[in-house]
């Protein structure tokens, strides 16, 4: 999970885009709650006005996994979800209806993260679907200025610190950042998100796996065998180096795997 910057995306959106979005968000608030869903229910079309912005931010990785997938297409996400929440008897627990024509809670997100599907790892439902969950039982906001004061137990790639907390394992799992283990609030973030985000799901991992073990190769049977400043190890350098770009898939496990390679000289100086 790469961080974005929310604020690219608000000054992509076309002029034209943005005031139909501000038009139907005004219907919300001129609406009771049967007047509010219908507005909501027939949005999609507005909202997905900014799927080319929200696509352009990240050459079109899901904002979540950093996954690019070519044969499927991209969701326009709402981090906090429009849809209500209810519990077993029926019961609305939140509905971020405010939201719902607001960019800056729009995220894109692949299927996988955004929709409800079976995840094999956890043997559990995965995917965010409607699901909002907030730390300590918190109650959920009401008013976008309330959201101020949440603590979402999803990682947010619009959260710079979000980002930070996530590592990855050269089988190519999501687990939490040395550097945050003794966090008991954020080991549970990151766990839970890797259901919720499907961010442990088989298909990312065995390319994050497969990142790794390309990695590997570069650095120990090409890279440790060039002399230092000589063309053949500067290439495998900037190879490396493209692995990490922010458009590149999964840049993100790429730099946390070149990081596990350190004690070689010529590796930190990547980073440095």
């Amino acid at each position: 999970m790469r961080y974005i910057d929310i604020n690219l995306l608000l000054t992509r959106i076309p002029a034209v885009v943005m005031n139909e979005l501000k038009t139907q968000h005004q219907k919300l608030l001129d609406g009771d709650n049967q007047a509010k869903q219908e507005v909501i229910d027939g949005g999609s079309a507005t909202w997905r006005k900014v799927k080319n912005n929200l696509e352009e931010i990240s050459n079109r990785k899901c904002w979540y996994t950093e996954s690019k997938n070519p044969g499927c297409l991209n969701d326009v996400d709402h981090f906090r979800p429009k849809a209500k929440n209810k519990n077993a008897n029926g019961v609305v627990q939140y509905w971020y209806w405010f939201l719902a024509f607001d960019p800056e809670n729009y995220r894109l997100s692949c299927q996988f993260s955004n929709r409800l599907n079976y995840n094999p790892i956890f043997e559990l439902t995965g995917g965010k679907g409607n699901r909002f969950p907030l730390l300590h039982g918190q109650a959920h906001a009401i008013t976008k200025a309330e959201i101020a004061i949440e603590n979402p137990v999803l990682l947010d790639p619009c959260h710079p610190g979000d980002c930070d907390l996530l590592a990855f394992q050269p089988d190519g799992r999501p687990v939490v950042s040395p550097k945050q283990s003794r966090n008991p609030d954020n080991c549970y973030r990151v766990k839970a998100s890797s259901l919720l985000l499907n961010l442990d799901y088989p298909t990312f991992n065995e390319d994050r796996e497969a990142l790794y073990n390309k990695i590997k190769e570069l650095i120990t049977d090409r890279g440790d065998t060039y002399e230092p400043g000589t063309p053949a190890l500067e290439h495998v350098k900037q190879d490396l180096q493209k692995l990490m770009e922010e458009d590149s898939p999964y840049s993100k496990a790429a730099e946390c795997y070149i990081r596990g390679f350190r004690d070689r000289e010529w590796i930190e100086q990547l980073f440095f």
